[in-house]
């Protein structure tokens, strides 16, 4: 690791320990420090890892410990052309500070920079493509973290180097010494959250938001995703619930309601997993109590809309609703969205034909045709059906393919006898699980991603997920349980 700033603060404060990753190296080395463990590279669980070494030493109490908690590692990275190989987890900071006050340590938490850092050279991780780090929004949540835990903040890192988007965007390698100072005279002074060191107010990141976050008071959620869910996120992880993939999102997913459930239980609370008036109500009061601060969440925040993948945020065009209405309708047109836009008329490759003006049997016929000509693929219709699963499935139902329609009813009630099989019902009735059925369904739609994420059918083709694991559990179980 380099260093632009060399000199050495020579009197630092007695009982200063420095742990945490790169950043705290820098910290540690511009303070002289002796005390605490600093690797660089380290991520939010390693961190844990250093302090709960440091804790059973015994010289937690009394000490100030300045503790960059591993976040810079642990934070959302893609790769420049936008594929995601790492999310944010900040579930293990809340972790970090109550080991060290419980020990009787006071504890400065350092912040991270605030936007996004310019590529980053290619790695053997990152299969040869440069990648960027995204850091936007993750003050807020630290500070929120400090506050709720009883440690005092520093950050962003632009406070203590304007100058960090200049270099790689990660280290305040101008900093280092600004950091170590405040940390070690601001353990038990509110240096305020995101961007206020003493003497001076909190500024606004990169993002424009104010950088200080109030006291929040929470509202109750009126969907599945949206800034109401983004702000119990941030609750949620600044009382060290864990959110380790997603982080906040805005989106109430699998890892979303498992934490809800957590607070539920230690609560006394119902557990179902859902963040409504009673769940809402005692959260409140616990951010009352603590005096939790986070900055109330914007669209922005939230990151990931009902479809489209992660990149688009998103809707993709939907054609036309399907000719089925209620649940059932509803589940046809999630997976007619990434099948084929929801139309009806759409062939393999994005050529449009009058398939509702054909006969299932002259269907089955230009398929073979199809075949025939050396076509990547059969598929035809709202539901993409190739040819031998055309067939079968209108067997199933006993059709007479020569005189049956090709049209709207037709090929919903094929797509849902498709669906009967894989356990349609069950899962209506709650006795398949979204995980469950979301498989199977993933086993028959190639656009349609499995619970651990891309297409059952990749490398088949151009076949690919049009949709996250996220999204589509989430809107699988708006569906169930409208």
């Amino acid at each position: 690791m380099r260093f632009t700033e060399f000199k050495i603060i020579k009197e630092a404060a007695e009982n200063i320990a420095v742990i945490g990753d790169s950043i705290a190296v820098g910290i540690k080395s511009a303070g002289g420090a002796s005390a605490g463990n600093a690797v660089g590279g380290s991520n939010t669980k390693q961190v844990l890892g250093f302090v709960t070494d440091f804790v059973q030493s015994g010289k937690a109490k009394g000490a100030t410990v300045i503790l960059s908690s591993g976040a810079a590692n642990s934070a959302n990275v893609s790769t420049v052309d936008g594929k995601k190989f790492q999310s944010e987890n900040l579930g293990p900071v809340a972790e970090q500070i109550k080991q060290l006050k419980a020990a009787g340590a006071k504890v400065v938490l350092v912040g991270v920079a605030s936007g996004k850092t310019p590529p980053q050279k290619p790695t053997q991780y990152t299969k040869g493509k440069q990648w960027v780090i995204d850091y936007s929004g993750m003050n807020d949540q630290l500070a929120s973290i400090a506050s709720a835990n009883g440690a005092t903040f520093l950050g962003p890192l632009e406070e203590f180097d304007p100058g960090i988007s200049k270099g790689d965007g990660i280290h305040p390698f101008n900093g280092y010494g600004k950091l170590f100072k405040a940390g070690s005279a601001g353990a038990g002074t509110n240096l305020g959250p995101a961007g206020a060191t003493p003497g001076k107010p909190a500024t606004k990141d990169k993002r424009g938001s104010a950088a200080s976050p109030a006291l929040l008071k929470l509202d109750v959620p009126t969907g599945r995703r949206g800034p109401e869910v983004a702000d119990v996120q941030k609750v949620l992880l600044a009382l060290g619930y864990k959110l380790p993939q997603h982080g906040v999102d805005g989106i109430r997913g699998p890892e979303t309601v498992a934490a809800v459930k957590e607070f539920q239980q230690s609560s006394g609370l119902t557990v179902d997993g859902d963040p409504g008036p009673e769940t809402i109500a005692a959260l409140n009061k616990v951010i009352a109590s603590k005096g939790i601060k986070i900055e109330k969440s914007t669209a922005k925040d939230v990151k990931v809309s009902a479809g489209g993948g992660q990149a688009s945020g998103r809707l993709p065009p939907l054609k036309m609703d399907s000719a089925t209405s209620g649940k059932v309708g509803e589940l046809l047109n999630f997976i007619a969205r990434y099948e084929s836009g929801g139309d009806y008329n759409i062939m393999v490759g994005g050529k449009r034909g009058n398939l509702t003006d054909m006969t299932v049997g002259e269907v089955l016929n230009m398929q073979r045709e199809m075949r025939a000509k050396g076509h990547e693929s059969t598929a035809v219709g709202r539901y993409q059906y190739i040819r031998s699963t055309l067939a079968d499935t209108a067997a199933q139902l006993g059709m007479d393919v020569n005189s049956t329609k090709f049209d709207e009813k037709t090929q919903d009630a094929l797509a849902i006898q498709t669906l009967r099989t894989i356990g349609l019902e069950n899962w209506l009735a709650g006795k398949l699980d979204d995980g469950a059925f979301l498989n199977k369904v993933a086993q028959v739609w190639a656009g349609i991603p499995k619970t651990s994420g891309g297409s059952a059918h990749a490398g088949i083709g151009s076949n690919k997920a049009g949709v996250s694991a996220n999204v589509a559990l989430n809107t699988l179980q708006d569906i169930r349980t409208a």
